[in-house]
C-alpha cells in the first residue's frame, strides 16, 4: 500500500474542525475540573498524588522517572494506572 500524502493531507484538513481548540472545555471554572482536583486532593494517596501532579507539571515519562528514579516505562504505566483510577472515582465506581 503506497503512502499518498496528498489524501493524508485532504483528510487533516476535514478533521481538523474537530481537533479545534475550544476555551469553553476545562476551564477552570469548569465543575468537572473541580471534580478532578477534588479527587486528587483527597482520594489519592500520597504516592499517587505525587507522581500525578509531577507528570502534570512535567507533561513527560522521561522527565517524570528521572525525577522519580524509575523508567520511562515504569512512569508511564504509573501515570496510566493513576488515571483511569481517577476515571473510575469520577465515574462514581469507587
Amino acid at each position: 500500500m503506497e503512502y499518498n500524502l496528498v489524501k493524508a493531507s485532504e483528510r487533516l484538513k476535514e478533521i481538523r474542525p474537530d481537533y479545534a481548540w475550544d476555551p469553553s472545555i476545562f476551564t477552570e471554572d469548569d465543575p468537572r475540573v473541580d471534580a478532578v482536583r477534588c479527587i486528587i486532593d483527597t482520594r489519592l494517596s500520597t504516592a499517587d498524588r505525587t507522581i500525578i501532579l509531577l507528570y502534570i507539571d512535567c507533561q513527560s515519562y522521561r522527565e517524570l522517572g528521572r525525577l522519580l528514579g524509575f523508567s520511562q516505562m515504569t512512569a508511564f504505566k504509573e501515570v496510566k494506572r493513576i488515571k483511569r483510577r481517577i476515571i473510575d472515582i469520577y465515574n462514581g465506581q469507587q
